[in-house]
């Protein structure tokens, strides 16, 4: 594997997972101040789940026939970096209801096409020992957004 391809993949791993870190532990807590009962957020984070579910399998299979993987990681990350701005203006329920469900239909299938990607340019340059190397990353960023946003709430 290349050194650059290498860093690049090491580079969306750790602002993946960066974002996750800042996400997962704290959006609960922030739709809370937000004045959204329980219900309400439960339903929210609920969407990022129910996602999963079918989104992967569309972007993957829409990756897997034009075969431009990269294309589509692109375009997720994008529209899901777009939709995730709309939250600063989001103010009511249905309003972020509308926009955590764009957000999740593109950002839970993000990862999946990434992990093909990796994969597949690991077993072609015969590297599959640098994965670990690789996704360690994404640990660090998840590790260290936390910890920094953490502090500073």
């Amino acid at each position: 594997m290349t050194n650059i391809l290498f860093w690049q993949l090491a580079r969306f791993y750790f602002v993946y997972y960066f974002f996750v870190g800042l996400f997962t532990p704290y959006w609960g807590l922030y739709l809370q101040s937000l004045e959204f009962n329980a219900l309400q957020i439960g339903f929210l984070l609920s969407l990022f789940q129910f996602s999963r579910i079918f989104a992967p399998n569309f972007w993957g299979w829409l990756a897997d026939h034009t075969e431009e993987r990269a294309r589509w990681i692109r375009f997720t990350a994008l529209v899901g970096v777009i939709g995730f701005c709309g939250i600063f203006w989001a103010n009511t329920f249905v309003t972020m209801l509308v926009i955590m469900m764009a957000m999740s239909i593109f950002t839970s299938s993000t990862l999946t096409l990434v992990e093909s990607l990796t994969l597949s340019h690991l077993e072609a340059n015969k590297a599959n020992s640098d994965y670990s190397r690789i996704r360690l990353w994404g640990s660090l960023g998840f590790i260290f957004a936390s910890l920094v946003l953490g502090f500073f709430i």
